[in-house]
């Protein structure tokens, strides 16, 4: 003959049947879809939702394809989905950062402008800085003891067509052409 359970310790199992159901639906709800990413094996940080992750590589896509035209080939980065509690914190700039700098065909370099005009791209900004300052150094007249141009240079960085830089004994006639070159004597008068 069966053994019949205990009313209360069947309504016991059933409650703490029901209170774990809740708190896994609780827990459940609260977690996050994201994507850790890596581009050419290299993982990016942070996590990334859907959205960010599309978004980065649309905005790749796009950059690429204004540079090169329709011969961009984007790398596509490799996605791992992972459920979390926290929230995705990467960033759609970072990705889109790290497919543009894998891309065949294109290179960082950093754009130059005097006075807000461009006047082109070169490869090392540091190597045209110091070709500027050998260039104003060199044509200095002996009674001067400073000289800069006369115009605000801006450099910053960009994405170009790779090979497509102006040389720095080039890019340093343009910009003491544009911003021509100011020597000041010990007074601080021109010299």
């Amino acid at each position: 003959m069966k053994k019949r359970s205990d009313p209360a310790a069947r309504a016991l199992r059933r409650k703490i049947l029901l209170m774990a159901l809740a708190l896994v639906l609780v827990l459940s709800s609260h977690l996050r879809p994201v994507f850790r990413i890596t581009v050419q094996g290299e993982a990016l940080p942070g996590r990334y939702s859907l959205q960010q992750a599309r978004s980065g590589e649309a905005h790749a896509r796009e950059i690429a394809e204004e540079i090169l035209g329709s011969t961009a080939t984007l790398y596509l980065p490799e996605k791992r989905l992972c459920l979390t509690l926290r929230r995705a914190d990467g960033e759609a700039a970072a990705l889109t950062e790290a497919l543009l700098e894998r891309t065949e065909g294109i290179q960082t370099a950093a754009e130059v402008r005097v006075n807000g005009v461009r006047l082109g791209n070169v490869a090392d900004e540091e190597a045209l800085r110091r070709a500027l300052q050998r260039s104003i150094r060199g044509q200095m007249p002996l009674r001067a003891v400073s000289g800069s141009i006369s115009g605000e240079l801006e450099l910053r960085p960009v994405y170009t067509r790779a090979g497509s830089f102006t040389p720095d004994s080039d890019m340093v006639l343009l910009i003491t052409g544009m911003a021509p070159v100011i020597y000041l004597d010990p007074e601080g008068k021109l010299a």
